[in-house]
């Protein structure tokens, strides 16, 4: 087996659940860090949400992928001074599309920029920045948030929308913007929980390439982790390819090792048991 250089891993479903880290995962973390090993978090989250998660672990020396891959931050992501390594954002015309119809149909959609994201209003709520949250603001309808600019994604939710919600915004986006744009499912321990959409050729491996090549490791020398469809790629290319006890089949399928559940220590495991 490879050497391993540096581990990436997957935030929500592997290294945390309902935005808290087992103490178990965050020991691992520190070990590997103290042992000169690198930790980068590559995630569906944007960079603040994921600072706000991991602030009480040592993890800014070194970049993260946030946003699936569409958005790549250097060291001292903490702070809003980090360099952008990547970011790409919707052509502006394939984001109208997307808003318009969400609009036509009533969905709600998360419209998400690097820095700050729209919510459609719901009842009892006004327009405009939202209470002790810095980066969201909310709109009246989903077309209002491109006022902002061209963003880089769309995510739906299937609490507010319901499945056949996604599929249909899933269906009207392969149909209508075809290869311009990059839809994600995501799962939660196997039922499928929002979908996300974003520009062409945005993935997890992609970015973390551009990561292993600022770093000068190879992706061979990495060992990844992850739980579910986002993640496939980036598992497959590693060195050291990790599922969680929580993915889906298909998923433990193209994984080197699936190691326990999220909320069983996953995390801990796969790096005792290839690191430490």
């Amino acid at each position: 087996m490879n050497m391993i250089k540096l581990v990436a891993t997957d935030l929500d479903g592997t290294l945390v659940h309902d935005r808290k880290m087992d103490p178990h995962d965050r020991k691992a973390i520190i070990r590997l860090l103290s042992k000169g090993i690198p930790v980068v978090p590559v995630t569906t989250r944007m960079r603040y949400s994921s600072s706000e998660i991991l602030r009480d672990v040592p993890i800014f020396d070194y970049p993260i992928v946030c946003m699936n891959g569409a958005v790549v931050n250097s060291s001292g992501w903490d702070s809003n001074d980090c360099e952008i390594w990547m970011e790409k954002t919707h052509k502006k015309d394939i984001a109208e599309t997307i808003s318009s119809y969400a609009d036509e149909k009533g969905f709600e959609v998360s419209t998400i920029f690097a820095e700050r994201k729209f919510w459609k209003v719901r009842d009892g709520q006004k327009p405009g920045s939202l209470e002790n949250d810095p980066i969201t603001w909310l709109v009246e309808k989903n077309q209002d948030a491109l006022e902002y600019g061209s963003p880089i994604s769309f995510m739906m939710h299937s609490d507010r929308n319901g499945k056949d919600g996604l599929s249909d915004m899933e269906e009207f986006s392969k149909s209508r913007c075809g290869r311009t744009v990059t839809i994600h499912r995501h799962h939660r321990m196997g039922e499928w929980i929002a979908l996300t959409i974003y520009p062409d050729e945005i993935n997890k491996k992609s970015a973390l390439d551009l990561v292993c090549d600022k770093m000068g490791i190879p992706l061979k020398e990495v060992l990844a982790i992850g739980d579910d469809e986002v993640d496939k790629e980036m598992l497959e290319s590693a060195g050291v390819g990790i599922a969680m006890g929580n993915s889906p089949e298909y998923i433990k399928d193209v994984a080197d090792d699936v190691a326990p559940t999220c909320l069983g220590q996953g995390f801990s495991w796969a790096v005792d048991k290839y690191l430490l």
